[in-house]
């Protein structure tokens, strides 16, 4: 499975130019040393809340973006200085490098408007890679987010179905109900997906006859040791944003769970073979593939080859 990597405009004048061509070059020999591990540059990632509406300022691969108070609606558009492109889309502010390296698309926005119901986001001195596997891992929300209200206590069989989709893959449930207590309010006849995109994209879509709910995880790179995980939700229901408060506050509890076992976590060392044990590992497997072809699909200006093959998976949890 072959996509093509979209070529990027140019920047519009000489000084846009060399900001952009410096900060490549920064950032580069920031990373040098084994590229399996650490953040990919040429990449999308959350840098703030869209609903936010004052300038501010944000930190990604250890450089300060200066944000305009407003970003339209899924239209790139350049900072000030040149040195960085920004998008709106699914309720986010992305930032990516305003080199020639073009990025992995992100997400398609909904078809039909969402409403914000839950947003929630945490700092943690973290690895990387470590924070976005637990985006990944099967024994991730068993062992930390074990609310009675977000998952039953019973051990079970799991089989997942995952499949490849751009830019990393996707996994559907065999079982129509291994999903979380909470989404049996929704319906008996709905479908939940999971997708993976590069470069730490977790997007869970719930349908159902008349409704619609995207949930979004993500982490931001914001320094050598430092990320951010962000959580967002958007449903069809509207009048649930009444309920964001309460929503948010829930996710900022899982948020922090999250925090408190990744800071305990040493970072991967690249004197170390990577190993990986049985059907629960293989998707960080697939993630650690889909990095590697992403980064030779970026240095070869070639179309990105998805190492992913479609496969069932299965684990007790």
């Amino acid at each position: 499975m072959a996509t093509s990597l979209q070529a990027r405009p140019a920047a519009s004048d000489g000084p846009a130019l060399q900001e952009a061509a410096d900060l490549d070059a920064r950032l580069i020999a920031r990373q040098a040393g084994d590229r399996r591990f650490g953040a990919p540059i040429h990449a999308w990632y959350p840098v703030r809340a869209a609903r936010t509406r004052t300038a501010t300022r944000a930190q990604l691969h250890g450089e300060w973006i200066d944000l305009p108070a407003t970003v339209a609606p899924d239209a790139v558009q350049t900072t000030a200085c040149g040195g960085w492109r920004l998008i709106n889309r699914l309720g986010l502010i992305w930032a990516c490098p305003a080199g020639a390296v073009a990025p992995p698309d992100l997400p398609s926005p909904p078809e039909a408007p969402l409403a914000l119901i839950a947003y929630s986001k945490a700092p943690a001195r973290a690895d990387y890679d470590q924070a976005v596997l637990g985006l990944l891992d099967p024994a991730h929300v068993p062992m930390i987010h074990n609310a009675w209200w977000w998952r039953s206590q019973a051990r079970r069989t799991k089989t997942k179905s995952y499949s490849p989709s751009p830019f990393g893959f996707t996994a559907v449930a065999a079982d129509a109900f291994a999903s979380t207590p909470a989404y049996d309010l929704v319906s008996e006849d709905r479908k939940v997906s999971i997708e993976f995109r590069l470069p730490s994209i977790r997007l869970e879509r719930v349908t159902a006859r008349g409704f619609e709910l995207i949930n979004l995880t993500t982490v931001t790179p914001q320094a050598e040791g430092d990320v951010v995980i962000r959580n967002l939700i958007l449903c069809s229901v509207a009048a649930l944003r009444f309920g964001s408060p309460l929503l948010s506050a829930w996710g900022r509890t899982f948020l922090r769970q999250d925090v408190a076992v990744l800071e305990r976590l040493e970072g991967r060392s690249p004197h170390l073979p990577l190993v990986f044990a049985g059907d629960p590992d293989r998707p960080s497997a697939f993630y650690f593939a889909s990095k590697a072809a992403l980064l030779r699909a970026q240095r070869d200006d070639a179309p990105y080859r998805n190492p992913v093959e479609a496969v069932s998976l299965q684990w007790v949890t």
